[in-house]
């Protein structure tokens, strides 16, 4: 091995351990580098999702964090106003808690329902194309980012547009309009 490929790997394996990931102890061991990778793609997903989405309200367009606690306030306050609820206090990111209408608070639950699910179903797919390949240079090169082969990009595309439509089929029920 030479020392082109043995500093690349430390390096690799630097960057693993930084981020709490356990590396590969030989990069020629396809189960050792996929299972690496399956948690670095993993924790990447998390941070995605952590770091939240814009979501233009009736008052421009203002940024949530999807930490666990922010996802949890959200689903409450969809759920007041599935409970009847005009209006509900809540906070964009590094803003005062006000009171956002009804309309407002369906809009970010939908916004970041379709967010989550997004990156959850791009992480469960390049985790199935991690564990279908065989070539550890493969597998090692595969990244939160990547684009996904085609067959898997259509199956994901295909279960988002099924996970739109249940969306949509909830918010378009009578108790929402």
């Amino acid at each position: 091995m030479g020392l082109r490929v043995i500093r690349r790997d430390s390096v690799r394996g630097l960057k693993m351990r930084k981020a709490g990931i356990t590396p590969p102890n030989d990069w020629n061991d396809a189960g050792q580098v996929r299972t690496a990778k399956c948690q670095e793609v993993s924790k990447a997903c998390s941070a995605v999702i952590s770091a939240g989405v814009d979501v233009e309200l009736s008052g421009g367009t203002q940024h949530f964090s999807l930490e666990t606690h922010d996802q949890t306030n959200i689903d409450s306050m969809f759920t007041a106003v599935n409970l009847g609820a005009t209006e509900y206090p809540y906070h964009a990111d590094g803003n005062k808690c006000v009171m956002y209408p009804a309309k407002d608070i369906i809009t970010l639950y939908v916004a970041y329902k379709s967010y989550v699910t997004q990156q959850t179903t791009y992480c469960n797919f390049l985790r199935v194309w991690i564990n279908r390949e065989t070539d550890p240079e493969v597998i090692g090169s595969i990244v939160y980012g990547s684009e996904l082969p085609d067959d898997l990009k259509a199956e994901m595309q295909a279960v988002l547009e099924a996970a739109s439509a249940q969306i949509q089929g909830i918010i378009g029920t009578p108790s929402f309009k």
